[in-house]
C-alpha cells in the first residue's frame, strides 16, 4: 500500500509546478478552464496528503513546505476564476475544493508542529551546554525556554491530524528532552526558591521566604543533587539572612497551639509568646527540629481571632466555632426572578433541646428586600419586626423591594425578650434576585457577558449584571471557543461562573451564542479570601492586605487594582500549589482587587479585563475599627441604668460587630478612677446594633484608684471582646459625658 501511494504521489507531483493557468481567452472556455483548475487543486491536495501522511512520505521532521505553498496556490487559482461563475457553479467548485483545503489546514499544524520540534532541539542542546557549563543561573535559564518550547509544543500537536502522526512528532524530541529536563529539575527548583526566599526576606515578607526555604531544604534533604554544595550554601545564607520570627500558627485544641518559625533556635520559653484576647502561654515546647514550638494555653474561645506574638512578629489565627448552635438555617443560596418570592425556613430550639417560641428578630443584611409573610401572615399586617415561632419553626416568604438584588440575607436573633439583648445569630444563603431577559439583548465580552450563576437544571444562566437568560434547545445555535456547534447539554456542561458568553440573545429562538472564553478549562486556580458572615467588603487594619490562594505550579499570579491598567502585584505559585502576594489599600478609599492566573509560564500579564479568566473581585477598607460614643442625655451623674451608644465610623463596620462572651470595657475619669463593667455582670449588657453596638451600664465588676467614684468626662481606657467580621478590635475615639 505504501509504495502504491508513494507512486500516485510521484506521478501527481510532476503537475504540481503547472497548476496555475492563464486566464480564458473568451467566456466560453471559462466552465473548461475552471475545471481543470480545479482538478489541479485537487491533485495538488492529494500530493501534500501524502506527505504529511505515514503511509506517504511523512517522516516528522521534514516540512513539506513546496507540496503546501503548490496546494495553496492551486486553491487559490481556482477560486480566482471561479469568481466570474454562477452562484450554483461556485457552490460546486467550493465543494471540489473542500478537501484540498483540508489537507493545507492539517499541513499547517503539521508544519507548525515540526517547527517547535526545531526549536525544542536547539533548546534541549542548550540545556545540555548549561548543564555543562557547571553555572546553575544559565541552566534554569536554559531549562525554562526549554521547558516552555515543549509545553507550547503540546498544544499545537492537539491540532496535528491523527495519533501516531502526533505520536511521530513527539518522539522525535520527547526522549532527549524529557531525560534532560529530569536530571535537573531539583536543582533548578532549589535555586528559583532561595532566590525567590532571598527577595522575599529584602522585602520583609519572613512567612513566604521561611516556607520557600522549608521546600528547598526538603528537597536538598530527599535527593543527591548536581551543585549540592552551592545550592546548600544558598539556602544557608537565607536562613541566615531571615529574621527570627513567627512563620505560621495551627490550632489543635483550646489549649494548644503549634508555632513555627522561621529559623532554628536553641531553646524557648512560654514568656516569649504573647496572645491577646486575655489567653496566656503556660509552657512552650520546643520540636526536634528547633523551629516548632507547641503551647500550651489557658481556654481558648471558640469561634475567636487571636494573635501570636514573639520576638517582634505577629500571626493570627482562629478558633472554631462548636457546635451547630440553637438555630437551623440552610446557607444555601436561594435564587428567583424579581417577581418571584423565596421561602426561608429557620428552626429554633433551647439550651436543653427543647422547642423555643421565644421572640426572634427578623432583618435583612441588605437593603433591597421585603417581607411578604411570616408563618403565613402577611408581614405588612405585623407591628414589629420581632416575631415568634410556632412549634419552634417559623418561614418566612421575601421579595425583591424594586427591581433585581443578589447576596442579601435573612438574619436571626433570638432575644433574653422582647427588646432583650440577642443570645443567638444565624443567617440564610444569599437571596438573589434576577431580572428575567424578554427582549432582544446583546451579550458582549463584559459584565453582560460574564457569567455569574448557572442552573444547568433549569436552563438558564445569570451574567455579572443580575440579568437571567433562558436557554432553548430548539432554535437557537451554541458553539464553543473553537467555532464548534454544540447541543444544549453540552453547552451546559462547559457554562460555569467566570466564563464570558457573546452573541445576540433572542427570547423564544433565534439566538446564536458562543463560549468566547471557558475559564476553568485547565485551571485550577483560586484566591482564598472571603468576606465574613453576612459583610460585602473586607476589612484590614494596616494599609496592606496579603491575598492566598492555590494554583498550578509554576504558574504567575497576577494581582489587578481594578481601577488600573497594569497588575498591582505579582507572585508565581509554588511547587505546594499554593500562592501569596502582599498588596498595598489605599487607607482613604475602598479598593477592589482581582487576580488571574497566566496561561503559560512565561506569559506577559494582560491589560486588566473582565475577559481574560479572573477570580471573584474582593472589595478592601483600610483602617482601623473605630466607633464613637453617642453622649447620654440624663445628666444625673450616674452611669447605672444609662444606655450609650456607640457608632462605627466606617459604615463597612456599621451592622458587622461581634461581642465575644463577657466583654467589657474599662473608664477612667479625672482623678484617675478606673471602673470596670462586663457583659452580663451586675446588670451591664453589650449588644449589637445596626449601626455598631450599646451599653446598658450596671454596676461596675471591679472599681479602683481617684475617690472609689466615677464622675466627670469618662475616657474610655480599653476594651476587649468587641470586635468587627474580621477581627479587628474596636477603638473608641471620645469621652462619655452628660450621663
Amino acid at each position: 500500500m505504501k509504495k502504491k501511494a508513494i507512486k500516485i504521489a510521484a506521478s501527481t507531483a510532476v503537475a504540481a509546478s503547472a497548476f496555475v493557468a492563464a486566464a480564458p481567452a473568451n467566456q466560453a472556455d471559462a466552465a473548461t478552464n475552471v475545471n481543470q483548475l480545479v482538478t489541479d487543486a485537487q491533485n495538488a491536495g492529494t500530493v501534500l496528503k501524502w506527505a504529511i501522511s505515514v503511509e506517504g512520505t511523512a517522516d516528522y521532521k521534514t516540512q513539506p513546505m513546496a507540496q503546501y505553498n503548490a496546494a495553496k496556490k492551486a486553491i487559490a487559482a481556482a477560486e480566482k476564476a471561479a469568481a466570474s461563475l454562477s452562484t450554483s457553479e461556485k457552490l460546486a467548485v467550493d465543494a471540489k475544493l473542500v478537501d484540498a483545503k483540508l489537507q493545507v489546514k492539517r499541513a499547517q499544524a503539521y508544519i507548525d508542529a515540526i517547527t517547535s520540534s526545531v526549536k525544542i532541539k536547539e533548546l534541549t542542546a542548550n540545556l545540555d551546554a548549561a548543564i555543562k557549563s557547571n553555572d546553575i543561573e544559565k541552566v534554569e535559564a536554559a531549562y525554562h525556554k526549554a521547558t516552555a518550547e515543549y509545553r507550547k509544543q503540546a498544544a499545537l500537536l492537539d491540532r496535528v491530524y491523527g495519533q501516531s502522526t502526533r505520536d511521530g512528532i513527539r518522539n522525535e524530541v520527547k526522549p532527549a528532552i524529557e531525560k534532560l529536563v529530569a536530571s535537573v529539575k531539583n536543582e533548578v527548583t532549589v535555586n528559583m526558591l532561595a532566590k525567590a526566599a532571598a527577595a522575599d526576606v529584602k522585602a520583609g515578607k519572613t512567612a513566604d521566604a521561611s516556607k520557600k526555604i522549608a521546600e528547598a531544604q526538603a528537597i536538598l534533604d530527599a535527593n543527591d543533587l548536581k551543585w549540592e554544595t552551592s545550592l546548600q550554601k544558598s539556602v544557608t545564607d537565607v536562613v541566615t539572612a531571615l529574621p527570627l520570627a513567627v512563620s505560621s500558627v495551627s490550632y489543635v485544641d483550646n489549649k494548644t497551639v503549634v508555632v513555627t518559625l522561621t529559623k532554628p533556635v536553641v531553646a524557648v520559653a512560654g514568656s516569649e509568646f504573647v496572645l491577646d484576647n486575655g489567653a496566656v502561654v503556660t509552657k512552650a515546647e520546643l520540636a526536634a527540629d528547633k523551629k516548632t514550638v507547641t503551647l500550651t494555653t489557658t481556654a481558648l474561645d471558640a469561634a475567636t481571632k487571636y494573635t501570636v506574638t514573639y520576638n517582634g512578629s505577629s500571626v493570627q489565627f482562629e478558633t472554631p466555632a462548636t457546635g451547630a448552635g440553637n438555630i437551623g438555617v440552610d446557607a444555601t443560596a436561594l435564587h428567583a426572578e424579581d417577581t418571584q418570592t423565596l421561602a426561608v425556613t429557620a428552626s429554633f430550639k433551647t439550651a436543653q433541646g427543647t422547642t423555643y417560641n421565644g421572640p426572634v428578630k427578623i432583618s435583612f443584611t441588605q437593603a433591597g428586600y421585603e417581607f411578604n409573610t411570616v408563618n403565613g401572615i402577611p408581614y405588612s399586617s405585623l407591628t414589629s419586626d420581632t416575631v415568634y415561632p410556632v412549634n419552634g419553626q417559623l418561614v418566612v416568604t421575601v421579595k425583591a423591594a424594586a427591581g433585581k438584588v443578589t447576596g442579601g440575607k435573612v438574619k436571626f436573633d433570638t432575644l433574653t425578650g422582647a427588646t432583650g439583648s440577642v443570645t443567638e445569630t444565624k443567617y440564610s444563603g444569599a437571596l438573589n434576585f434576577y431580572h428575567l431577559v424578554d427582549s432582544e439583548t446583546p451579550l458582549l465580552a463584559d459584565a453582560s457577558g460574564t457569567v455569574k450563576y448557572v442552573d444547568a437544571a433549569n436552563n438558564y444562566f445569570v451574567n455579572n449584571n443580575n440579568d437571567k437568560f433562558v436557554l432553548k434547545a430548539a432554535g437557537n445555535v451554541y458553539q464553543d471557543t473553537n467555532n464548534g456547534v454544540l447541543s444544549l447539554d453540552a453547552f451546559k456542561a462547559k457554562l460555569t461562573k467566570g466564563d464570558i458568553v457573546t452573541g445576540n440573545y433572542i427570547p423564544g429562538a433565534g439566538s446564536v451564542l458562543k463560549l468566547a472564553l471557558d475559564k476553568v478549562a485547565g485551571v485550577d486556580f483560586s484566591v482564598d479570601q472571603d468576606y465574613m458572615g453576612a459583610t460585602d467588603t473586607f476589612r484590614v487594619e494596616g494599609n496592606t492586605i496579603t491575598l492566598t490562594g492555590t494554583g498550578e505550579a509554576g504558574k504567575t499570579v497576577s494581582v489587578y487594582n481594578i481601577a488600573l491598567e497594569r497588575p498591582v502585584a505579582q507572585t508565581v505559585v509554588g511547587s505546594n500549589g499554593k500562592w501569596s502576594v502582599t498588596v498595598s489599600v489605599d487607607p482613604t478609599q475602598k479598593v477592589s482587587f482581582q487576580s488571574r492566573q497566566s496561561v503559560a509560564v512565561n506569559e506577559i500579564a494582560p491589560n486588566y479585563s473582565v475577559a481574560t479568566g479572573l477570580s471573584d473581585q474582593l472589595d478592601v477598607v483600610a483602617g482601623k475599627f473605630t466607633a464613637t460614643a453617642v453622649n447620654a442625655a440624663s445628666g444625673d451623674g450616674a452611669l447605672s441604668g444609662d444606655v450609650i451608644p456607640f457608632n462605627s465610623v466606617k459604615s463597612e463596620d456599621a451592622n458587622n460587630v461581634k461581642i465575644a462572651a463577657k466583654a467589657s470595657i474599662v473608664l477612667l475619669d479625672g482623678d484617675l478612677t478606673k471602673a470596670t463593667y462586663v457583659d452580663g455582670v451586675n446588670g451591664t449588657s453589650i449588644t449589637e446594633t445596626t449601626t455598631g453596638f450599646e451599653i446598658k451600664f450596671g454596676a461596675p465588676s471591679a472599681i479602683s484608684g481617684g475617690d472609689g467614684k466615677l464622675s466627670g468626662a469618662l475616657t474610655v481606657n480599653g476594651v476587649t471582646g468587641i470586635t468587627n467580621e474580621y477581627g479587628l478590635k474596636v477603638n473608641i475615639t471620645n469621652s462619655i459625658a452628660n450621663y
